[in-house]
């Protein structure tokens, strides 16, 4: 099957929303195995000549460290499975059970001041010791400090924009290293001999986002990639907390911005354990679609769904969607929850 995934995986390239769509449409790996010509309705123009790269790749995945998850496996992170646009595969090396564990986004400004670098890793190494996994993009800045106040823990995720035969920044190559060997997890929605290029680094924003019950931004200007983040957390359902700053500093407005929009106060460790029962509720109301999901709980998404999305997601009548909630609802699959509603 790693073969079989890795050779689905170069056939899409970066294009992994469309084999998360594949997958997820079709019934998973074992089927699109079995029936080979599905792929050619879902893969993407100019990639068929990726499969004389199979053997190539193949060679250096045995002899690496790296392996495949397919979504729909028990391994995928149930979170990230919800989103709307969920990769396809993932390219994992280090600790996998990190993924089901509870995730917080830290993410922030390449350039942040000497102050936010301190903030990251002081957030990051409290809510480590709290239990909570700290995803973030390996990138200079925010995220390499909040990497590095939760490494120790062995409970830090490193989200590559690229894929998994290189590393993006080089110069944390060593950062790389001591994340796996303590017990941390590197992973990429990437195939090998993908390079981190401009639009993949909001396509990886995505992953960080939606692997995390919330996202923290400690610095960020405007505009910015750290507010895409923020927006891909909103749009996925999470919550999103920013941290104030000084009215001059171009590093704080960012925050402010995100303040103003109805983020989260986030001044504290204690603003973050205020939100506990929001995140709980969202973690235990989160069930990785399956193949045997079906009528109206397939357009279910992780945490609250409102009726209108459900409306929108389904296309279905108005009283097809009541009477199919109130079947739910007598079946314990669903539950009533923040005006919406949520999987048992």
């Amino acid at each position: 099957m790693q073969q079989f995934l890795l050779a689905l995986s170069l056939r899409f390239g970066a294009y992994t929303d469309r084999l998360g769509q594949l997958l997820s449409e079709c019934g998973g790996a074992n089927v699109v195995q079995q029936k080979p010509e599905l792929i050619t309705q879902y893969s993407p123009p100019k990639r068929a000549q990726a499969v004389s790269e199979v053997p190539r790749w193949w060679r250096w995945l045995q002899q690496s460290d790296w392996s495949i998850i397919a979504l729909g496996e028990p391994s995928y992170p149930a979170l990230l499975a919800n989103i709307t646009n969920p990769p396809g595969v993932l390219y994992v090396r280090g600790n996998v059970a990190l993924l089901q564990q509870p995730t917080l986004a830290i993410v922030g400004a390449r350039r942040a001041s000497p102050e936010g670098l301190m903030h990251a890793r002081q957030f990051a190494r409290q809510l480590s010791e709290l239990g909570f996994v700290i995803s973030s993009g390996l990138a200079y800045g925010i995220d390499k400090c909040a990497h590095e106040g939760a490494v120790f823990q062995g409970r830090t995720i490193a989200v590559l924009p690229n894929g998994p035969d290189a590393l993006y920044p080089a110069a944390h190559r060593g950062l790389a290293e001591q994340i796996v060997q303590q017990g941390g997890l590197l992973i990429t929605e990437f195939p090998p001999g993908i390079r981190a290029l401009r639009p993949f680094f909001p396509q990886r924003n995505r992953i960080i986002s939606g692997l995390s019950l919330a996202t923290l931004v400690m610095e960020c200007a405007l505009p910015s990639g750290t507010l895409v983040t923020a927006r891909l957390a909103l749009e996925q359902g999470r919550e999103v907390f920013a941290m104030p700053g000084a009215i001059h500093n171009p590093m704080s407005r960012g925050c402010h911005y995100l303040l103003r929009d109805g983020a989260h106060w986030l001044e504290s460790i204690a603003d973050v354990v205020e939100q506990f029962p929001s995140m709980a509720a969202l973690a235990e109301s989160t069930v990785a679609p399956t193949v045997e999901d079906d009528g109206l709980l397939q357009f279910f998404h992780s945490g609250i769904n409102h009726f209108d999305d459900l409306l929108a997601r389904s296309q279905w009548l108005v009283d097809d969607v009541n009477a199919a909630l109130a079947e739910l609802e007598m079946q314990g699959r669903v539950r009533r929850m923040g005006g919406g509603y949520g999987r048992c």
